[in-house]
């Protein structure tokens, strides 16, 4: 009776032990998840902040953009004023020397 109580006790230790060895294991692989998990959020964190910095770069460039096109609209139309006067002092020109 005693002996199959050892058996029985020594059977339970060594489950014990196969199952704290299984536990250490299964301990090992979620920490090893965590750290991946971790380096993964890190590089979404940085990719977020990267992305940030672009939206800000794409909105200058596009303000930029924008004052381009209103300088350009501007200068188009002063260029347009000044050949206009270019051409009545031409035709003010040929006029005075049609009159000599």
């Amino acid at each position: 009776m005693l002996e199959n109580e050892l058996t029985k006790a020594k059977a339970k230790r060594k489950a014990v032990g196969v199952f704290k060895t299984n536990l250490d294991k299964i301990k090992d692989e979620i920490n090893l998840l965590e750290e991946k998990f971790n380096k993964e959020k890190a590089k979404a964190n940085h990719l977020e902040e990267k992305n940030e910095l672009l939206e800000c770069h794409n909105q200058m460039i596009d303000t930029n953009n924008n004052q381009l096109n209103k300088n350009k609209k501007f200068f188009l139309k002063k260029m347009r004023n000044m050949d206009e006067h270019i051409d009545q002092t031409f035709v003010y020109a040929q006029r005075i020397c049609h009159n000599v």
